[in-house]
């Protein structure tokens, strides 16, 4: 029998998919449940920015007040907040370096969502409103020039020592710039072979002689400048073609910006250690305008007794400034300047049996004020008018409180500052100022026996120099040139002499660039006149003064590594003529008469190569690499003069000035560790300057090298109301020996002069405490 399969009969099968969805739609209810919960919990987030550059920061504390949660960015600078209840919040936002900035804001509802987007500002920086020819984060807003360097508010915080806290300290660590001779205790410096005295300084535009406080014959006491590094907000040096705006010295040009207080509620800065102490006010001014006041006392002259038993005690440095700005309108601002400071020294173990010539007591006042008014009709326009006062004055007192000498430079100044930028990527400048220098000098003569004599003679002169300027941009931005002409006069001055600069620069690859600069300046002396240098028979011959002049060539190629990195190659050469006419003069009643007009008396040059590497950036590591290859040389003329005369001046071959330093290297670099901590180091390393110009049969002679490394770190809390901070540093951690030039001695022919020198700085700790409120 056959037997056949049995099928089983069910109903319609289901598909097992079916069940798989069937089992998942729990899940996926539970998940757009959570989800739609997400979306109604309350976010707050943000990015922070740095409001000099627009750089966004990374390290940066992110706190909401009352519930103590805290974020920190991240490398853009954003941050997040998320599920938060509805309320009231206040969002602050802190980092080492800048001032804490705190946002109100409300969530109404748990779907609420708040946005932020904070520039937080350096401690020292305030915003500007002129006329921006380009935002490159290596050039300033105003008026880029070949071959410069800006130092910005926080380089100046992060370079200038906790010991001296002196904007002229952190010139120092650029590249190519020595303290003048090597030595730590001068704000003076040298830039790739220019001197001190042929670099032009200005504050707020106005020509300032004298900046620094010093002592009258005493060239080994220190000296400091009259700011500290919270009154500037920036600093630009120009070492070589510069300008005709700064034209006002042969060598370099120094541009100092000072800085308005903070529109905000009222701030308070204190500091102190071992160095110096300085407190500091500033805040809104009625909505209309800002407030600043500032003083310190500065104990570097105890150091320098610590260091090298000096006979005088110091009373310090005290300084005081003020700065007040006004917006009468949105388009017109008046800005008033105040800041003075007094040195003062003192040998109280000095005898009253001593030489009358010899000092015991000395001062040092500084004063400048100046008061301006801006005018902003548009934004492609803007005048500047300013009226200024400077003055220098010092007294020096014997062991019996008689006058040894004093004397006061002051002078009266106003001008005008035109700027316009008359089309895309084209501004022209032009100026105008009138200067009324005046001197007074006194001194005793003092006689054995006798009553000292008082001599006393007074000086006064008027000055007037004009400019105009062009900056054109072209090929998209590929090719800018520069150039400009400025004239001057000095009343009692023979002359009145032009001054001209011209540059380009061509952007030839995406990130390589092109550099050439010319100018040709004109240094004015501090007066004109004629002098009689020699007495020969009752006749003799005189000089009369004619300005210094000078050539500047610039040359060099910059490499962009990146945003915010570059590497430059520059080559520079100045030279400098020393000229004056010639007098004879028949007695010392007669008026002179001219023999030869412009003699050639001498003539300098310094010329070299520099290698710069840099980065700026508040996220990572940021400073620079620079070395510096200078050859500075000087010769004399011999310049005939009519019998009975012989001749003038000696004839000598070209030899090195007391500012050839063959080999210079700087380096600095700042690293942000956290939001709280800074860590930051300068060395600097110098072949050595001559102390004996070669002249008249000396042998070159030097002191050097010159080698210092300093290491600093700073560290903040931030409070509810406010942030303390201290720093700490090391000057001179090898305890490398760097004396400073005191004197030489001559010796018998054949031996050598001997020089003798002070000790320099050791190895030096140093530490301060900060209050911010």
């Amino acid at each position: 029998m056959a037997s056949h399969p049995v099928v089983a009969r069910h109903g319609p099968r289901t598909p097992s998919f079916v069940f798989a969805f069937l089992n998942l739609v729990p899940l996926i209810l539970l998940s757009s449940l959570a989800a739609s919960s997400s979306l109604l919990a309350a976010d707050v987030g943000g990015i922070v920015t740095n409001a000099q550059g627009g750089e966004p920061l990374a390290k940066i504390q992110v706190t909401l007040l009352g519930i103590s949660a805290a974020k920190v960015t991240g490398p853009d600078g954003k941050f997040h907040f998320s599920e938060l209840p509805p309320g009231s919040y206040v969002l602050q936002v802190s980092g080492l370096g800048y001032r804490s900035s705190k946002v109100s804001f409300q969530l109404a509802s748990e779907n609420d969502a708040r946005e932020f987007s904070i520039a937080l500002v350096p401690e020292n920086f305030r915003l500007s409103d002129r006329v921006e020819v380009t935002g490159e984060v290596f050039e300033p807003k105003d008026w880029p020039a070949v071959g410069e360097f800006t130092l910005t508010s926080s380089e100046l915080r992060q370079t200038s020592t906790v010991l001296a806290d002196d904007p002229f300290r952190s010139l120092q660590t650029l590249p190519g710039v020595s303290p003048s001779g090597n030595n730590d205790f001068l704000a003076q410096f040298s830039v790739m072979g220019a001197p001190y005295s042929q670099v032009g300084v200005y504050v707020d535009d106005v020509l300032v002689p004298n900046v620094l406080h010093t002592v009258a014959d005493a060239p080994d006491a220190p000296n400091l400048s009259l700011f500290t590094g919270n009154d500037v907000e920036d600093i630009r040096l120009l070492p070589a073609a510069y300008p005709v705006r700064y034209a006002d010295g042969i060598g370099a040009a120094l541009a100092i910006r000072t800085r308005t207080g903070s529109d905000e509620p009222l701030h308070f800065h204190g500091s102190a250690g071992l160095a110096y102490s300085e407190i500091l006010g500033e805040g809104r001014l009625s909505h209309k305008g800002t407030w600043l006041v500032d003083a310190r006392k500065s104990y570097i002259g105890y150091l320098v007794n610590a260091v090298s038993s000096t006979r005088f005690s110091q009373d310090g440095f005290y300084d005081a400034d003020m700065k007040l700005t006004y917006h009468l309108t949105p388009a017109q601002t008046f800005s008033f300047l105040l800041t003075g400071g007094r040195l003062s020294i003192d040998d109280p173990s000095l005898p009253p049996t001593s030489p009358p010539t010899e000092l015991r007591k000395g001062i040092n006042d500084l004063a400048i004020g100046r008061l301006g008014w801006r005018w902003t009709p548009s934004s492609h326009l803007v005048l500047d008018v300013y009226g200024a006062y400077v003055s220098t004055r010092f007294e020096e007192e014997n062991a019996t409180a008689q006058l040894i000498g004093k004397s006061r430079d002051f002078e009266w100044s106003g001008g005008t500052n035109f700027s316009w930028n008359w089309r895309p990527r084209a501004i022209l400048q032009a100026g105008y100022s009138l200067r009324r220098p005046q001197q007074a000098i006194a001194s005793d003569s003092f006689t054995t026996g006798q009553p000292p004599v008082l001599f006393s003679v007074q000086f006064s002169d008027i000055r007037q120099d004009a400019y105009v300027q062009q900056s054109l941009q072209f090929w998209k931005d590929r090719l800018r040139l520069q150039g400009g002409l400025r004239w001057g006069d000095l009343n009692t001055l023979t002359v009145q002499p032009f001054s001209g600069q011209s540059s380009v620069t061509l952007r030839v690859a995406r990130n390589t660039q092109l550099e050439a600069g010319w100018g040709h300046y004109a240094q004015l002396p501090a007066r004109g006149g004629v002098a009689v240098v020699n007495v020969n028979g009752g006749a003799g011959f005189a000089l009369g003064n004619l300005p210094l002049s000078s050539s500047h060539f610039l040359f060099a190629v910059e490499q962009r590594l990146g945003e915010r990195s570059r590497f430059r190659i520059e080559a520079f050469d100045r030279q400098n003529e020393d000229r004056a006419d010639l007098y004879s003069v028949a007695s010392v009643t007669s008026p002179p008469v001219l023999v030869q007009s412009s003699a050639l008396l001498g003539r300098d040059y310094s010329r070299g190569v520099q290698f710069v590497l840099q980065r700026r950036s508040e996220n990572r590591l940021s400073g620079w690499i620079g070395y510096t290859l200078t050859f500075a040389k000087s010769r004399t003329y011999q310049v005939p003069l009519p019998p009975p005369f012989s001749s003038v001046g000696l004839d000598q071959p070209y030899e090195p000035t007391l500012e050839d330093q063959r080999h210079t290297v700087n380096i600095f670099g700042s690293y942000r560790l956290t939001a709280s901590v800074r860590l930051s180091a300068k060395a600097s390393y110098g072949s050595g300057f001559p102390v004996i110009e070669p002249l008249f049969a000396l042998p070159l002679m030097r002191i050097g090298p010159y080698e210092r490394i300093d290491l600093r770190a700073d560290k903040s809390w931030s409070l509810r109301r406010g942030r303390i901070s201290l720093y700490g540093e090391i000057l001179n951690t090898t305890n490398h020996d760097n004396p400073r030039f005191f004197t030489f001695v001559l010796n018998p022919p054949p031996a050598a002069p001997t020089v003798l020198t002070n000790p320099g700085l050791p190895v030096t700790p140093t530490v301060g405490l900060s209050f911010d409120f």
